[in-house]
């Protein structure tokens, strides 16, 4: 039995079509390239900006910690000198032959001199050492080396093993503040001190030439100096 109605002809063109629901589109192929250029402009953008960061942290980083080091060997010299002490007026105590003392140095480039080492929990005992400083090459290293000794391996001129205080010291420059002999005159700065197992220096003003790292300078004080210097030595 045939039904009413027109018949269905499944091959007309858009036979089966859902109404209502959307169409999906793609993307073509140049439009992926397009997308993929610009994804890869900007990455390559934002590397180098973060590069470039990364490089202004480094610097800044290297030159805090070149900073720090300054300060670490300045405060430790301060210190040092701050704790400096005659430790023998007599004459007949300093050579250069084995029992005498080494002689206390203060001049435009180095420094010797016996400091006393305050008391630890390991030394209930203050100590006194022979300490030195000076900028030179050792070992093909250039910088601020630091020598310590006790009374008797100076004594006994003993080889103290030297210790880097700061890298890339071309050169120190010392001076030391003397009152003129008119008392309403400034202070004059010599860069000797003479007999300085006599008398210390009151105020020494310490110059550290770092070379490409520029200089730095800071003026120390000794507590128990002169600011008056003794003169040569008698003839």
């Amino acid at each position: 039995m045939r039904k009413s109605g027109t018949a269905t002809n499944f091959l007309q063109p858009g036979h089966g079509k859902i109404s209502g629901c959307p169409r999906f589109l793609a993307f073509t192929l140049v439009e992926l390239l397009i997308a993929s250029v610009m994804i890869a402009v900007l990455v390559v953008g934002l590397g180098a900006h973060l590069r470039g960061g990364v490089t202004v942290w480094r610097r800044a980083a290297a030159s805090g910690e070149a900073v720090q080091r300054r300060h670490v060997a300045l405060s430790r010299l301060s210190r040092e000198l701050a704790n400096a002490a005659i430790y023998d007026t007599r004459e007949s105590s300093y050579g250069e032959e084995a029992g005498t003392l080494p002689r206390p140095r203060f001049d435009e480039a180095a420094l010797a001199w016996f400091t006393v080492l305050p008391p630890t929990s390991r030394r209930p005992l203050p100590a006194v050492r022979f300490v030195t400083y000076r900028c030179e090459e050792r070992g093909g290293v250039r910088g601020l080396w630091r020598t310590s000794q006790s009374l008797g391996e100076s004594r006994a001129r003993f080889s103290p093993a030297p210790e880097l205080i700061l890298s890339g010291c071309e050169q120190m420059i010392l001076r030391y503040a003397q009152l003129p002999p008119d008392a309403t005159a400034p202070l004059e700065w010599r860069d000797r001190w003479e007999q300085p197992e006599r008398a210390l220096p009151r105020l020494v003003e310490v110059t550290l030439d770092l070379g490409a790292g520029g200089e730095v300078a800071r003026r120390m004080s000794l507590p128990t100096g002169s600011a008056v210097s003794p003169g040569p030595p008698p003839s």
